[in-house]
């Protein structure tokens, strides 16, 4: 190798910190010259100190899901959750009619027999019918079990979607307190109050009411 030569690959150096390269002027000179210095940008594993091995890795993110598909999975989820609602509901409330056709017939009666002090002289308990018929609540009682002397007490008349369905409940209870056994109608969730005389069952009265339900309250 000439002298030349060699003087020019000693010019050739690398910077630490710019990664510059010296390149000499007049390259077929055999004198010394002047280096100019060339910047060459570095990678960024160069500047981190690791090694390049010529190979890019290319991160993928997960895809963000599609709005529209969000709204349609949600309205279905809705209307299934709606109709299992109305099936669930509608479900119980056929079972709960079949039962009360068991147990109640159609049109729905209820029987009840209680002591109340109606010619029971021979011992016989008064006993009570009651019926929804045709939306028409109806008891009819037999004082003393007689059933040739039958008394029709005629209730309310109820209005509404399948009412003609609703049962009708009786009991008998001394609610003021005169020793003498009260006729109590239940239909849902209203209380009718017939009260004994001694001798028949008549409606209760405002006044009784309010008394009626200031008893109740205070208890």
């Amino acid at each position: 190798m000439s002298a030349a030569q060699k003087y020019q690959s000693q010019q050739e150096w690398w910077d630490d910190d710019g990664a510059t390269q010296a390149i000499p002027v007049g390259r077929g000179a055999k004198t010394a010259g002047t280096a100019t210095l060339r910047s060459v940008p570095r990678t960024a594993g160069q500047r981190a100190g690791a090694v390049s091995t010529g190979a890019q890795r290319t991160l993928t993110l997960p895809a963000l899901p599609d709005p529209s598909r969000l709204l349609t999975t949600a309205a279905i989820v809705g209307a299934l959750a709606i109709l299992l609602y109305f099936g669930i509901t509608s479900l119980f409330a056929w079972t709960q009619t079949k039962l009360d056709d068991i147990k109640y017939g159609r049109p729905r009666t209820s029987q009840l027999s209680a002591s109340v002090g109606h010619n029971e002289a021979n011992g016989a308990l008064t006993h009570f019918v009651a019926m929804n018929l045709n939306r028409q609540v109806t008891v009819i009682e037999f004082p003393g079990g007689d059933v040739t002397k039958p008394r029709v007490i005629v209730g309310p008349y109820l209005f509404g979607r399948s009412e003609d369905l609703t049962v009708v409940k009786l009991r008998t209870e001394d609610v003021n307190g005169d020793d003498k056994k009260d006729l109590l109608v239940q239909v849902k969730d209203e209380r009718l109050v017939y009260i004994n005389d001694g001798t028949n069952f008549r409606p209760i009265t405002a006044e009784e009411l309010a008394q009626l339900k200031q008893q109740e309250g205070g208890r």
